[in-house]
């Protein structure tokens, strides 16, 4: 097995409230080598997209922290380097797809010039030549007439467009890894399976890494190699995803997978819900945080105290809980 690109561990994140300091994402390990897919899956709040601007820093000031573990970059851990020398780091090595292109992209700057400012700022090359370069992007990423939308703005491009245009900026300094928050979020179908395949081919010319944070399964199953499933600031399960969609072990998992609508079922069949709410930050308790909601919890010891992570061969790996034991028993 090769060495991993970006090896996070034990990552834990917190923010400064008016309540006091409250931990969003708890001791968070992965790794992801050159060339793979992994996908982070949890619902709204679960901690993804915290995680994803704890790697590259740009956590709400002065409000957001990493208040411990590491975050590996080829030999480097981004959480102790200087801003100075993460700024490098940023968009060179490793580049972000944010959420929401339209509040992403400057609204008064043409999306060419934002392209432009990218490549100026990390790499050798006249005003020109970094025009140049960014028109090569916007055909590669199959924007039309990329020598006339290099002009335009934000506001005069459809969501589709602005996405390709973020995705573009992310590529334009050939990074090692690739952070992809919720690239497909309020695309219609036709759009969002344009974007993922997009994705996977400029990630089979390059061979770079990339990390794809989404809520729908159905992208995690068919483009990418390992998922991470997150739940309350934590990983629950993680692994190869022909092993985690095959044999889910933990509750949260297998409730995830069971809201899946099933083309076999009758029409107007409901949906499983898994019932219960999130615990909120200020109220996590200190052991298993799903097992308020978890069908095989039957005390509240589960709460009390957290216990070891299991790994379960060929690198498929659960919190190990009360739930967790009751769940592979069944098995």
């Amino acid at each position: 097995m090769a060495d991993p690109l970006l090896n996070v561990r034990n990552l834990r994140v917190g923010f400064q409230t008016d309540q006091g300091l409250l931990t969003a994402v708890d001791d968070v390990s992965f790794s992801i080598e050159a060339g793979k897919t992994l996908g982070i899956v949890g619902e709204s709040g679960c901690g993804k997209s915290v995680t994803a601007m704890s790697i590259l820093r740009l956590l709400p000031q002065p409000a957001g922290r990493i208040l411990g573990g590491e975050v590996m970059f080829e030999g480097r851990d981004l959480s102790k380097i200087s801003l100075e020398e993460m700024r490098r780091v940023r968009g060179n090595d490793i580049a972000m797809i944010f959420q929401e292109p339209m509040t992403a992209l400057n609204p008064v700057h043409p999306v060419g010039r934002q392209i432009i400012e990218a490549i100026l700022l990390h790499k050798p090359m006249s005003a020109t030549d970094a025009l140049r370069r960014a028109v090569e992007l916007m055909n590669w990423v199959g924007i039309p007439a990329p020598d006339q939308r290099v002009n335009e703005y934000p506001h005069q491009l459809s969501g589709g467009m602005r996405q390709r245009v973020m995705i573009a900026m992310a590529l334009s300094c050939s990074p090692r890894a690739l952070i992809a928050d919720e690239p497909t979020t309020a695309l219609d179908v036709t759009v969002q399976a344009q974007i993922l395949e997009l994705l996977k081919r400029l990630q089979n010319e390059t061979g770079m890494a990339v990390i794809l944070i989404t809520h729908d399964l159905g992208v995690i199953a068919e483009t990418c190699d390992d998922v991470a499933v997150m739940y309350a600031g934590r990983i629950a399960e993680r692994g190869p995803v022909g092993q985690i969609f095959a044999r889910p072990l933990h509750p949260y998992t297998q409730g995830l997978m069971a809201c899946v609508p099933k083309l076999d079922h009758p029409p107007k069949t409901p949906l499983p819900v898994i019932p219960g709410m999130v615990p909120s930050l200020r109220e996590m308790p200190a052991g298993c945080r799903f097992a308020s909601r978890c069908p095989n919890a039957h005390s509240d010891s589960v709460l009390a105290e957290r216990q070891p992570w299991q790994e379960c061969g060929h690198g498929h790996g659960v919190e190990a809980c009360a739930c967790f034991a009751a769940t592979l028993s069944a098995k």
